[in-house]
């Protein structure tokens, strides 16, 4: 069997296949409403992304912010020298 046959004996109408086409309008329909939802669900999945990578700079950016205060606070502790007894 040649290429050409194959792809048309697998193209062939069927009784299920026409059947599927008849109602074309209520297909275009759900179709429709399938890509919306895919759009939404992308954009969904998006808006999670971006929100988990701003907390992710939050929590970073505070972290950062305890670590200088508490270097400044080393730096700026006075220590008492007690001499030592002899």
């Amino acid at each position: 069997m040649a290429r050409n046959d194959i792809r048309l004996r697998r193209n062939r109408m069927q009784a299920g296949n026409i059947a599927r086409h008849r109602n074309y309008g209520e297909l275009l329909q759900r179709h429709e409403r399938e890509q919306k939802f895919r759009r939404y669900f992308k954009l969904f999945g998006y808006f999670l992304v971006v929100a988990f990578l701003i907390i992710l700079l939050v929590i970073v950016v505070r972290w950062e912010q305890r670590k200088k205060v508490k270097e400044k606070q080393k730096q700026t502790t006075s220590y008492v020298w007690k001499p030592a007894h002899h």
